[in-house]
């Protein structure tokens, strides 16, 4: 199972609650399919905000980390998170959206921009598509940035 996990890349979020959003999105889906599948976090590979906070959860659940963003990441003040796998497409952060697409199976968008609003309409494109059920498949939540 491979979960999707877009939102804010920023330092002023509050982290307690991303996390509390995360954890409940991610394990609902989880339950929701199949628990005996290996399941992989798969987001934007920097070590900030939403991203960081998913791969954070992923460490003390021992599942499978998967970076997939454009070469831009390495250019970032707060680096990349040490994953199990890096896929970079493109120079530029967005480049990369449609392979993120291709590669999940569901998405959790927790607040964020347009990168991110983008990937989820990408997202429900693949589910038509697809013929899947969208309710299974995409949790989002809006979340606000701290002053």
């Amino acid at each position: 199972m491979k979960i999707g996990i877009v939102g804010y890349s920023a330092k002023n979020i509050d982290e307690k609650l991303g996390t509390q959003l995360l954890e409940q999105a991610i394990f609902n889906l989880i339950t929701s399919k199949s628990k005996e599948d290996a399941v992989e976090i798969v987001t934007g590979l920097t070590n900030i905000g939403i991203p960081k906070l998913a791969y954070q959860i992923a460490d003390r659940q021992g599942f499978i980390k998967i970076g997939i963003s454009a070469k831009q990441a390495y250019q970032v003040k707060c680096g990349v998170y040490p994953v199990d796998k890096e896929i970079i497409v493109g120079e530029v952060f967005g480049d990369e959206s449609q392979t993120f697409v291709d590669y999940i199976d569901c998405l959790v968008r927790v607040g964020g921009g347009k990168q991110s609003a983008h990937e989820v309409q990408l997202f429900k494109e693949k589910c038509l598509r697809i013929n899947w059920k969208l309710s299974e498949r995409l949790v989002e939540c809006e979340f606000l940035l701290s002053a």
